[in-house]
């Protein structure tokens, strides 16, 4: 079989690298010979743990430090962390004049691998690897169930997106696609315009075989997580991904890691102090926010501090990227209840190792990491979620669900009574304590680096050796040149996701029976456009709608820009008109005001091709939004006079 020398790249938090770090770890033991590519906090942690590293990006510390990372987790917006016009102004961020891309390249390249394996986060990169050797095997890694579409959760970069009210959810997952497609045909345009060599794996209908063509992937889709926590949902593909079970690193290594001082666990000689913390009392509260921070680490620490009074309970704070500490409550008098409550009840750390830590915990709060929560869960402790952004959202409505555990609203909003009395009622339901405990003993069952080093071995033997591989890379590689083929002389991507839209409608039903209600809603407008009464709010700040004629009648809601509008009658001065919604957002009736201070609101639809029109621009704007990072509503401050 050769060398089998395995290159694992990642970036990100402490929570992107620690499970690729315990595959490694499975990995080395099986006789693997594995090196770590990633920012230099991992490079360090791998090699306290033996392994060849190569830094390959700045530190994502960073990016979540600066102004428009705070700006994320405080609005928990995960957008506003790819604002490109930012990032191109943000010198510290981009890191400088490093070209990382390259650095990444020739540092992957020089390992030789057998198999390469990435993360997201690193996927600019990855996929610029990928073609310079595409004869490696490339196998991508995901965290989350956030990566396979289907109607029960959204893309995470989609999460923002408001669908209509009749608009299945599976449609992020279309606009998912339909906006990285885009980004890319324009990079494939700019290289077609440069002159440069095309990247098959950064053309559009990549976007579109990653999501809507799992099956005939070369290799399959990784997810380690736990089935058993989190198994398929019922509209997913039967084959072209793997959920592994969650990769973690045995709570003896941890402990052993821990007493030596490797960072990822602990920081000096703290290990024994929270031993003897432990063992002074009732089991504590764990609280931690990992790379997350909202406001300020004063905020943070009185946040967690009252909570634990408010609750009544002792407690361990880890201090996290926020570096919280007794002296982040601050020197204020008012300050100065939380300071004695800490002196018996609170054990401030660097760092824990979970998988040792946890079970020895009555509660765990966090910010719902799919990592973390998963380590809170299989060490069967009732867990409280204060999601931040991204899939911890998702996290904290199913730990809640399924009875495991209790979600709160978003970190930057939540109180110290909330907050305190999630803890309090976790600590003490005894459905939710023996809920856990059930969940626990299955996920102590599995074995998930185990289980990806098996299949692992039986990939290398029976497809990569055998040619298999060969042949399904082959044909997914003909399969983008041939699309790209035929799209490079498209002025514009929407002509390519035209056909998307029919190739997903044959796979999903819900797509073709909305596709179905979309053919009836447009014959109702064109109907409308012909009787001339068709309008469409043309206000970025919409237009009012009111119960009845007078305007001090009730509010009934806002029609939002590009809704249509079908005109039922006038008032008899003209001046006000009572409208139906045929699409968009807004109420289902109401009275409206046409022109409001000489400025039309909205506005009549006098040919049917306009119908089009306003719904591509109305998507249109959907993307600019989505990609910038930037909300398009509001900019318009006309509103009805009264």
């Amino acid at each position: 079989m050769g060398s089998r020398r395995v290159a694992i790249a990642t970036q990100g938090t402490r929570g992107d690298f620690q499970p690729v770090l315990s595959l490694g770890i499975g990995l080395a033991k099986a006789g693997y010979d594995v090196k770590f590519f990633g920012n230099p906090g991992h490079c360090r942690t791998a090699e306290e743990f033996g392994f060849a590293n190569s830094i390959i990006s700045i530190e994502a510390k960073d990016l979540l430090a600066s102004e428009r990372g705070l700006k994320a987790m405080e609005k928990g917006d995960i957008i506003l962390l790819s604002s490109a016009e930012e990032y191109e102004t943000d010198a510290s961020v981009a890191g400088g004049d490093t070209d990382w891309t390259d650095v990444f390249c020739k540092s992957v390249s020089e390992y030789k691998p057998d198999v390469f394996m990435w993360t997201p986060l690193v996927g600019f990169q990855a996929k610029e690897f990928m073609n310079l050797c595409p004869d490696v095997p490339a196998i991508y890694i995901v965290y989350q169930p956030h990566c396979v579409p289907t109607n029960h959760i959204s893309p995470i970069f989609m999460q923002r997106l408001q669908l209509e009210p009749d608009q299945p959810l599976f449609y992020k997952w279309i606009m998912e696609a339909q906006a990285e497609g885009a980004n890319l045909f324009e990079e494939a345009k700019w290289r077609l315009d440069q002159g440069e060599a095309q990247n098959p794996f950064s053309t559009p209908q990549s976007a579109y075989e990653r999501l809507f063509n799992l099956e005939e992937q070369p290799a399959p889709l990784i997810l380690p997580y736990s089935p058993t926590w989190w198994g398929p949902y019922e509209d997913w593909p039967k084959t072209g991904y793997l959920i592994t079970g969650n990769w973690k690193i045995p709570k003896e290594e941890q402990e052993a890691a821990a007493k030596k001082g490797a960072q990822l666990f602990t920081a000096g000689g703290q290990h024994q102090a929270c031993t003897d913390f432990i063992q002074a009392g009732e089991k504590p509260v764990y609280i931690g926010w990992g790379s997350m921070q909202v406001y300020s680490k004063e905020h943070m620490a009185r946040l967690a501090v009252g909570a634990l009074k408010e609750a009544g309970r002792r407690g361990i704070i880890v201090g996290g990227w926020a570096e919280l500490s007794e002296e982040s409550l601050g020197e204020g008098v008012e300050y100065a209840e939380l300071k004695e409550y800490c002196k018996t009840n609170v054990l401030f750390l660097k760092s824990a190792p979970h998988e040792w830590l946890f079970p020895q915990c009555a509660c765990c709060v966090h910010h719902g990491g799919i990592g973390t929560t998963q380590a809170s869960l299989s060490a069967g402790v009732p867990t409280v979620v204060t999601p931040v952004f991204a899939d911890q959202k998702d996290i904290a409505k199913k730990l809640a669900k399924d009875g495991h555990g209790e979600g709160t609203v978003q970190l930057a909003k939540l109180s110290v009574k909330e907050l305190g009395e999630k803890i309090k009622k976790c600590c003490t339901d005894e459905k939710i304590i023996q809920n856990v405990k059930d969940l626990a003993a299955k996920m102590q069952q599995e074995d998930g680096v185990g289980t990806m080093v098996k299949w692992l071995d039986a990939f290398l033997k029976d497809e990569v050796a055998t040619g298999k591989w060969q042949k399904k890379q082959t044909a997914f590689l003909d399969r983008l040149n041939a699309s790209w083929d035929k799209q490079k002389n498209f002025k514009d991507p929407g002509q390519i996701f035209g056909k998307w839209n029919m190739d997903v409608a044959e796979k999903y039903p819900i797509v073709q029976a909305y596709m179905a209600k979309q053919v009836a809603a447009f014959q109702v407008m064109a109907k409308a456009c012909a009787a001339k009464k068709l309008w469409v709010v043309t206000s970025t700040s919409g237009c009012l709608a009111r119960q009845g004629e007078g305007l001090k009648t009730e509010e009934v809601g806002r029609y939002k820009e590009f809704a249509m509008l079908e005109e039922l009658a006038v008032s008899k001065g003209g001046g006000r008109m009572h409208v139906r919604r045929l699409k968009g957002f807004g109420p289902d009736e109401g009275w409206v005001t046409p022109v409001v201070q000489g400025k039309d609101i909205i506005q009549k639809v006098t040919a049917q091709g306009e119908i089009q029109k306003i719904q591509a621009e109305a998507v249109n704007k959907q993307f600019a939004d989505l990609s910038m990072g930037k909300t398009t509503m509001g900019q318009d401050k006309t509103t009805e006079s009264t």
